[in-house]
C-alpha cells in the first residue's frame, strides 16, 4: 500500500534545547512508520518562541507553500499542539490549521492522545490543549519575571545594555569574582551570577568629563559628541560617539552607584509598558563614579534643555537673540547654543522649526536638488511618505524621489 506523502514541522524554543529537534523528528518518524506516512519535506524553526508567527520562517514557509499549492504532500506531521504554537489567542493556532485544511492538507499531532479527525471530542480536547499551551507560557513568563526581580534585589544584573564606563563581572555562587565578561559574552554555569563594576580608569575620567562639560560648561550633547569624536576618544565598542551614547551616560543611575531594574515591562512579546516608580527595583551596586549633586544637576539640565523649563515666549526670545548673533539658524546652531533649548523642542512647541524661524524673522532658504527647489516642509513630507511606504529611508530613495 503506497504511503501518504507528508511534511513535518519541528520547533524548539531556545538554543539550549540541543536535542529537541532531533527528538521531535524521531517521534514523528515512528508515527509516520506506524500510520503509513512518508516524510518528504521538513520545516524547522530552531530557537524560536511559539508565542507568535514573528521570526518563525519555517512555519511561514510551510503556510506559504500550502496556500499557493507549491507542495507535493497532503499532510503535515507535528509532535504536539504546543510545537504548532503557544499562541495567546487560540483562534490564531486554529486559523493556521484551517489554512492547511482548506488547501487539502491535514495537520496531524503525533504525540497527542486524540485523533485530529474533526469530531466533537477531538475539537474540544484540541482547543483545551491550545489553551493549556498558552497558559504554560503565561505562567512561565510570570515565574521568570518574579525570579529576575528577586535576583535584581540581591544585586545581580538581569540583562540589558550597559552605559559607557561600566563592566559586567562574573561571580561564582559564593560571590567570588571570576572574570569580566566582554560584549556578547554570557555566563556558562547556572550557579554563576553577574554584577556590575566600574570600567577602566580612562573611561571613568571620560565619564566625569562628560558630566563636567554638560553641567559646568553648559555644552549640548551634540557638542560633547563632536569633542569626543574629534579627539578620537573610543566608546565601549570602539564605534563613534552619538547623542544617544552621551545621553545614556548622563541618565544612568549607575553613575551614582545604583542599579535600577523593572522600569519597563514587556509581557509575552507584547508592547513595552513603563512601570510606575513604586515597582522599580533600585539597588546600591558600587561606589559612585560622579558626585550625586552633579548627577542631579545633569537631570535637571536635561529636562531644561528639552524645553520643559521654558515658556514659548522665552524660547522665542532666546532664538531671536541667537539669530541676531549668528545671522542664520539651523538645528546644529541651536543645539550647540548654551542658552536655547534643543532644536526638537521648537518643532514640538511651534509645529515646525520653520514656523519658529518665521516668528523671529529668519527666512529659511529652500534646498535645491537637480534644478528644483524644495522647502523644508516639502522635504519632510517626502521623507514621511518614503518611510510609510518602505518602513525605512535611504539617501538613494530620497534622491530618486526628489531629484
Amino acid at each position: 500500500m503506497p504511503r501518504v506523502l507528508a511534511a513535518q514541522y519541528i520547533r524548539m524554543s531556545t538554543e539550549h534545547q540541543r536535542y529537541s529537534l532531533e527528538n521531535q523528528a524521531a517521534a514523528i518518524a515512528e508515527y509516520a512508520e506506524t500510520w503509513g506516512y512518508a516524510v518528504v519535506q521538513t520545516y524547522a524553526d530552531a530557537g524560536k518562541s511559539g508565542l507568535s508567527l514573528k521570526g518563525r520562517d519555517g512555519l511561514k514557509q510551510l503556510l506559504a507553500d500550502v496556500v499557493t499549492g507549491q507542495h507535493a504532500y497532503s499532510a503535515v506531521l507535528v509532535l504536539d499542539v504546543s510545537r504548532w504554537g503557544r499562541f495567546q489567542d487560540t483562534d490564531q493556532a486554529a486559523h493556521y490549521e484551517f489554512l492547511c485544511r482548506d488547501a487539502g492538507v491535514s495537520v496531524e499531532y503525533c504525540g497527542e492522545p486524540f485523533e485530529n479527525d474533526g469530531s466533537m471530542v477531538s475539537s474540544i480536547v484540541k482547543n483545551l490543549k491550545r489553551v493549556m499551551a498558552g497558559e504554560y507560557s503565561r505562567e512561565l513568563s510570570s515565574k521568570i519575571s518574579r525570579a529576575q526581580t528577586q535576583q535584581a534585589r540581591l544585586g545581580f544584573k538581569q540583562g540589558g545594555n550597559l552605559p559607557y564606563g561600566i563592566r559586567r563581572l562574573l561571580v561564582n555562587k559564593d560571590g567570588e569574582p571570576r572574570f569580566l565578561l566582554g560584549p556578547g559574552e554570557q555566563k556558562g554555569l547556572s550557579t554563576d551570577r553577574v554584577i556590575v563594576v566600574p570600567g577602566p580608569p580612562e573611561e571613568l575620567r571620560t565619564v566625569r568629563r562628560i558630566f563636567r562639560m554638560f553641567v559646568s560648561q553648559k555644552r549640548s550633547m551634540l557638542n560633547i559628541v563632536k569633542v569626543l569624536n574629534d579627539e578620537l576618544v573610543p566608546s565601549t565598542d570602539g564605534c563613534a560617539w552619538t547623542p544617544g551614547r552621551v545621553k545614556s551616560v548622563l541618565t544612568s543611575e549607575l553613575m551614582v552607584g545604583y542599579y535600577v531594574y523593572n522600569r519597563t515591562t514587556q509581557k509575552m512579546r507584547g508592547e513595552t509598558k513603563r512601570n510606575p516608580p513604586f515597582l522599580w527595583v533600585r539597588v546600591k551596586m558600587m561606589d559612585p563614579i560622579v558626585d550625586g549633586k552633579v548627577f542631579a544637576k545633569a537631570q535637571r539640565e536635561l529636562a531644561f534643555k528639552r524645553g520643559y523649563g521654558f515658556t514659548e515666549a522665552d524660547m522665542l526670545k532666546r532664538l531671536k537673540r541667537l539669530f541676531k548673533e549668528r545671522k542664520r539658524l539651523s538645528s546644529r546652531i541651536i543645539d550647540d547654543c548654551l542658552y536655547t533649548p534643543c532644536a526638537r523642542s521648537y518643532d514640538k512647541h511651534f509645529g515646525s522649526r520653520r514656523a519658529a524661524y518665521a516668528i523671529v524673522g529668519y527666512k529659511c532658504r529652500a534646498v535645491a536638488r537637480r534644478g528644483r527647489w524644495y522647502s523644508n516642509d516639502e522635504l519632510l513630507d517626502g521623507i514621511r511618505r518614503l518611510h510609510n511606504k518602505f518602513g525605512y529611508v535611504t539617501l538613494e530613495q530620497f534622491l530618486d524621489n526628489h531629484g
